[in-house]
């Protein structure tokens, strides 16, 4: 029967979130305390409008200022497996992503490179660049939920050591792989954790690039195997299969092309035309005002990618 049990998740990347005195990048790089109560007061008021139960984060350098103000909107439940590094004094790089969440979280752990990968191939794999974020949720009347939260590599070339020997097409290509790499990576990985634990599997993130190219697309390709190994699907596809009428929105622009970066995929669970489908999407939004209609006194420290959440509705 269709029960009245209902899951919001939504993703967001923050847009360099670090409390001052903290720089992101550069020194110059400091928030004004009235510019950082505003970043604040802004994603407050989005994730109040998104609703969610569970929150997937990216570009989080001021971890335990995350923590503080999702714990005000009503998300007891936090973390964060990952820290910024500091470049010197107050200046901070690589930022990490975070989950807070309104039910319990009873496990944590990194995503790492699968080992079987370098067992049974002559490679070596890399390492992320973030560090991906592994958490089981325990949900009343529902059980356990996998949410994983990630950030891709950027599309930004790839710096050489030399700047007088640098080449575009080698950066691009060295940080497309790199992104290749971890998108590989976290499938695998997932792929062992849903087989040792099959339950109902969510991937939340900023992946930097539409999942229909050949390189974050290896998170959803689909491959012959058995049907009880973990298989992705983004969200809007189940949410629009029998709605064709709807455009998707992107959730980013660069200049005047916008982009599907931010995602949100789920497991066979999710998935209508599964055999161990337990659950429908019954609602997927994409706040985005800020991106194609901004005003200035409403938005002036907004993110510069829109926020995506999705609800799905169990069926028992």
């Amino acid at each position: 029967m269709i029960t009245d049990k209902t899951l919001t998740f939504a993703s967001a990347n923050l847009f360099n979130f670090i409390e001052p005195p903290g720089a992101f990048y550069d020194f110059e790089n400091i928030y004004e305390s009235d510019a950082w109560q505003e970043k604040c007061r802004w994603i407050a008021l989005h994730f109040e409008q998104l609703n969610a139960d569970v929150v997937g984060v990216q570009e989080v350098f001021s971890v335990e200022a995350a923590r503080a103000l999702f714990e005000t909107l009503g998300y007891p439940h936090f973390a964060c497996i990952d820290e910024p590094h500091i470049e010197s004094e107050y200046i901070y790089s690589q930022p990490v992503v975070a989950l807070a969440s309104k039910y319990p979280i009873t496990f944590v752990e990194t995503v790492t490179p699968p080992t079987i990968i370098e067992q049974n191939y002559s490679t070596v794999t890399p390492k992320f660049s973030r560090k991906p974020l592994s958490v089981i949720i325990d949900v009343p009347e529902i059980g356990e939920v996998a949410v994983y939260v990630c950030h891709l590599k950027s599309q930004r070339a790839t710096d050489s050591v030399s700047p007088d020997y640098s080449h575009q097409m080698i950066g691009q290509w060295l940080s497309s792989q790199q992104r290749g790499w971890e998108a590989l990576m976290l499938r695998v990985f997932m792929e062992q954790s849903y087989q040792k634990h099959p339950i109902p599997t969510v991937l939340m993130g900023d992946m930097n690039q539409p999942l229909v190219s050949d390189i974050t697309g290896l998170l959803t390709h689909n491959i012959e195997q058995p049907p009880q190994r973990l298989k992705l699907q983004d969200s809007w596809d189940i949410f629009s299969l029998n709605k064709p009428e709807i455009e998707r929105s992107p959730t980013h622009y660069h200049f005047a092309k916008g982009n599907v970066l931010d995602y949100i995929l789920l497991s066979q669970e999710f998935q209508p035309n599964s055999q161990y489908s337990m659950a429908e999407v019954t609602a997927y939004q994409v706040l985005d005002q800020h991106l194609i209609n901004p005003i200035y006194e409403r938005d002036k420290q907004a993110s510069d990618h829109a926020f995506v959440g999705i609800t799905v509705r169990f069926v028992l």
